[in-house]
């Protein structure tokens, strides 16, 4: 195993992940124009070819549960995703009550989380690259075939959470 590339930096929170400075700058170093990459949590600023989120008003191209999303890409291989779900089940409530989607005990499971990581992971090519944000260091594990590259923590001030991204290569 090489070393992990660890970073701490300080910038302001906000709920569109991709506009954090540091996070912005290491997407673009590993993601570039974001031809063949995929993002299931796509929001308002991704730069992944194949963009999914459940807000009919997002930059997406599909408007679909991340589950119905790995579904229906099934089959293909992508160089990489961009995988920012929502960070709590409070968040997870907030997201599907704001489209009018019923939540169910499965979706504010850490069973939902497993089940798409794992479906996801099947769609990156090997050499392909995963990058979660979260709360958390997890990313997508060496269960699923990916090993750690980067971990970048970028501290919010006050009582924020920090967001952790994980920067992984599938094996």
């Amino acid at each position: 195993m090489e070393k992990i590339l660890f970073s701490r930096e300080w910038a302001m929170p906000s709920a569109w992940t991709f506009t954090i400075k540091p996070i912005k700058k290491l997407i673009d170093r590993y993601v570039g124009d974001g031809m063949g990459w995929i993002d299931p949590f796509a929001g308002y600023n991704s730069p992944a070819e194949f963009r999914n989120d459940l807000d009919p008003q997002a930059n997406a191209q599909y408007h679909l549960e991340a589950l119905e999303f790995a579904q229906l890409m099934n089959g293909k291989k992508f160089k990489g995703i961009l995988y920012d779900p929502p960070y709590s089940f409070t968040q997870i409530k907030e997201h599907y009550k704001a489209f009018g989607k019923r939540v169910t005990r499965f979706d504010t499971s850490m069973a939902f989380y497993a089940k798409a990581k794992s479906a996801f992971s099947e769609l990156i090519e090997p050499g392909g690259i995963a990058i979660s944000f979260g709360w958390n260091s997890n990313g997508f594990g060496k269960s699923r075939g990916f090993e750690i590259i980067e971990i970048m923590m970028v501290a919010h001030g006050g009582s924020k959470n920090d967001t952790i991204v994980v920067v992984e290569k599938k094996l």
